[in-house]
């Protein structure tokens, strides 16, 4: 294994207890990102909270604002479950009224 491969791999490791997808198209404008819990002791509203960020954070690269087209999780997490949640949404021109 490269220097930079296990410095990649050790990064990601200490980075918490949670990950998120890359954002995916999903359709015309559609985009979908998820984020779930590496550890059974995460929960939904922690990972809801991660995917909308994730969401938000590309719309505002864009130059867009975010908007939410639906929410998907996997129900309360813990007790050695992993938590999940998927983030369905658009980017919108600032504009855009809600």
């Amino acid at each position: 294994m490269t220097t930079r491969a296990l410095v990649a791999v050790v990064a990601a490791a200490t980075v918490g207890c949670t990950g998120a997808t890359d954002v995916v198209p999903t359709g015309a404008e559609t985009y979908m990102v998820t984020s779930h819990g590496t550890m059974g002791s995460s929960s939904v509203p922690e990972q809801r909270a991660k995917a909308f960020e994730e969401a938000r954070e590309y719309c505002e690269k864009a130059g867009k604002k975010f908007e939410t087209i639906r929410v998907l999780d996997s129900g309360p997490g813990g007790d050695g479950r992993t938590a999940t949640a998927e983030v369905h949404f658009r980017c919108v021109t600032a504009a855009t009224p809600n």
